[in-house]
């Protein structure tokens, strides 16, 4: 059979160079085959049977490479792909759907010429889960292949062997990061072989034109009444006869796009015929020209992704005849928006060259929203910029221009990226509308309205103090990863529903928490864009700690002159910042999550093996003052499995909080060096006296 595997991915795509070594990594994976292949192959010519395959093999691999997906091995009958290796996006899950979808949709015409020719029914069913993995090379010495293996995998096998053929059927895990983009139909819980318990598992009916909010977990709007009022005062203002542009600008999670949410109830609460058109970024669009204004005529004519060209050219036509104008107005105006929704031309035209697709558009879009806004209150909504092409940003800059006499709001959302495409449009609304244009930059809540959000969100009675300490030690003011974290609580059993409300289980290990699915995969997301010594020294310093100084990384590392560079790009990619340099150089992890994402993307024995040269890093550097380092010294050890100097060291550890009168801080590092000595299977005598001496600490601290 012709080997149909592709031999890159998207040219726009950055993909760090692999490490033989292998990755922990979140992934979404997506299986696909034929439906009754076996049975269909023994009626087929073998010259037939491979033509038809390789035929859906290319209807397979376009939405993967599309989505920007991973093609990890081909089967006789179908293939499995992943979604977040080598490159990670914060929307993996999304995109691995909306790919299994989209070759349902493609497969159609192959279905029907089988149908014809053969008289056969030809169909395919696509099962996706997602996951922790180990994704990597492997293979033997003379063969390998890039791959994913771990339990998720067999999990997502599974949801494709029991899904109805024409169908995606997806797992609880992904369904739970997805809810907000798709339309689901529960179908219950199936047996998985390995598993004591059933797995809820849902098919996908169709991708939603107006993405919604998750599940549950609602709270009002917190720490930014400034911010918003601001919006509601510029709103107001367009009713002067002319218009505003203003920027909200802010790092993931902070929240523009909920403020957008609230302008609009806002808006449409005071104003009920208030017109809210909306179109948003999305990154695997950022080569497609034109993809913000198409997204929004798809919003705005309700263009479904089944929708032939047909239906759209009906859908369009109709909606331009309700608005008005001559025939020659929506005549033009209906060929551009058809040929950017469905990139085919619907009328008795040659061809429709760039330049004539560009020219109506320009020529079509500021007159439709002008009218519209004489007619109606209206704003234009433009969020995710940082994903915008750069088609989109000429064409929006444009039609910025009809703020001068149109009293028409303007709202762009994005994040500080100054590589991003958005910052052209910045720069052109700060020199050519200054006295129309406003920049709303969001920062982290304070800690008061962080506990606030906690409060609000889960409204639990005798929640304990060290899980929200928990949530405010990973969020550190962002909003959206104080949802995510304490939906993970709820999630993993941690908080359940009585009929007295919220309760938290006091078994829950708030020791052990691990970071949610979605914040890994955003800060791997990050992390994927460095080259790979860039990467490799991220995770070096992660192993390390939050906090770690330039002496025990140059130490583990293989050059002190590319180590200092690699920390420069680090610090321009606001990963990590100086936080001192007297009496030693240290660094810091801007945000603790981004250290976790970094550890727990490496394998498990190479963190051990990291962890000794940690540890014996340190004893070299800090030979002359090793009762300060005695705790961080007890911990590498520890966690490199040498538990005869771990409880060396955490009996020194011991012994200066103690001097310190920090007993709380003694007794944490006693219960560490008792638990080293039970690794070691240390004699009675030597547990029995530092139990006994923990005893004490804990009667005096009494």
């Amino acid at each position: 059979m012709e080997d149909v595997r592709p031999s890159a991915g998207p040219t726009r795509t950055h993909r760090p160079a692999r490490s033989g070594r292998g990755e922990r990594r979140i992934l979404t994976l997506l299986f696909c085959d034929v439906v009754n292949s076996t049975s269909l192959a023994e009626q087929f010519d073998p010259e037939e049977w491979v033509e038809i395959m390789n035929e859906a093999f290319e209807h397979m691999t376009a939405p993967v490479l599309r989505y920007e997906g991973t093609v990890g091995k081909f089967t006789g009958d179908g293939l499995m792909a992943f979604f977040g290796a080598p490159v990670s996006h914060e929307d993996d899950p999304e995109r691995a759907v909306r790919a299994g979808l989209e070759i349902l949709v493609g497969i159609d015409e192959l279905r029907e010429s089988v149908r014809l020719d053969f008289d056969k029914d030809f169909n395919l069913r696509i099962g996706v889960n997602t996951g922790l993995v180990v994704v990597g090379d492997v293979g033997s010495s003379a063969v390998t292949e890039y791959t994913a293996m771990g339990d998720a995998v067999n999990v997502a096998a599974r949801m494709e062997q029991t899904a109805q053929p024409g169908t995606v059927q997806i797992s609880a895990d992904t369904q739970r990061l997805v809810e907000g983009a798709f339309d689901l139909e529960p179908l219950g819980g199936i047996e998985i072989k390995g598993k004591s318990d059933p797995m809820d598992v849902f098919r996908v009916v169709r991708a939603r034109l107006r993405t919604g909010r998750p599940r549950g977990l609602v709270a009002p709007l917190i720490g930014r009444d400034k911010e918003f009022n601001q919006l509601v005062e510029l709103a107001e203002s367009i009713k002067t006869g002319t218009g505003q542009i203003v920027s909200i600008i802010g790092e993931a999670g902070l929240g523009k796009s909920r403020l957008l949410d609230e302008l609009r109830e806002e808006r449409i609460k005071a104003s009920p015929e208030h017109i809210w058109d909306f179109a948003q970024g999305v990154p695997y669009d950022v080569g497609r020209p034109y993809s913000l204004f198409q997204n929004m005529a798809r919003r705005t004519f309700e263009i479904e992704l089944t929708d032939s060209p047909e239906v759209i050219h009906s859908k369009v036509d109709a909606m331009l005849r309700a608005v008005g104008g001559s025939e020659e107005e929506i005549s033009l105006c209906s060929v551009a928006i058809e040929k950017l929704i469905a990139a085919k031309v619907l009328h008795d035209a040659p061809d429709y060259p760039a330049e004539a697709i560009k020219h109506d558009l320009f020529e079509t879009i500021a007159p439709a929203f002008i009218a519209q806004a004489h007619s109606f209150p209206s704003t234009i909504v433009f969020d995710d910029l940082q994903w915008s092409d750069d088609a989109s940003i000429e064409l929006l800059i444009h039609l910025m221009e009809i703020v001068k006499d149109t009293p028409i709001l303007v709202l762009c959302a994005f994040r500080p990226d100054p590589q991003s495409p958005a910052q052209q449009l910045r720069e052109a609304a700060q020199s050519r509308f200054a006295e129309r244009y406003t920049e709303i930059v969001l920062e982290p809540l304070g800690l008061d309205h962080t506990n606030e959000l906690i409060t609000e969100l889960l409204q639990i009675r005798d929640f304990p103090a060290e899980a929200r300490d928990l949530v405010l030690r990973k969020a550190e003011g962002n909003p959206y990863f104080v949802e995510e974290v304490v939906r993970w609580f709820v999630d993993q059993g941690m908080v359940r529903q009585t009929t007295d409300g919220l309760e938290w289980d006091e078994t829950s290990d708030i020791a052990n928490a691990t970071i949610p699915d979605s914040l890994q995969s955003l800060l791997m997301a990050r992390m994927d864009r460095l080259d790979g010594e860039a990467r490799d020294t991220l995770q070096l310093a992660s192993v390390i700690g939050r906090a770690f100084y330039h002496s025990v990384l140059g130490k583990i590392s293989d050059s002190t002159l590319e180590l200092d560079r690699q920390l420069a790009t680090l610090e321009h990619q606001e990963l990590i910042q100086e936080e001192m340099r007297q009496p030693e150089l240290q660094y810091v992890f801007k945000h603790e999550l981004a250290r976790d994402a970094a550890y727990n993307s490496i394998l498990r024995r190479r963190r051990r093996a990291l962890h000794l040269q940690v540890a014996e890093a340190m004893e070299s550097i800090f030979q002359g003052d090793l009762e300060a380092n005695a705790h961080r010294l007890g911990y590498h050890f520890s966690e490199a499995g040498d538990h005869d100097r771990a409880m060396k060291y955490f009996e020194m550890a011991t012994d200066v909080a103690a001097g310190l009168d920090a007993r709380s801080e003694a007794e944490t590092h006693l219960r560490n060096a008792i638990a080293a000595a039970t690794n070691l299977n240390a004699s009675e005598s030597k547990v029995s006296v530092l139990k006994n001496r923990l005893s004490e600490l804990i009667a005096t601290r009494s």
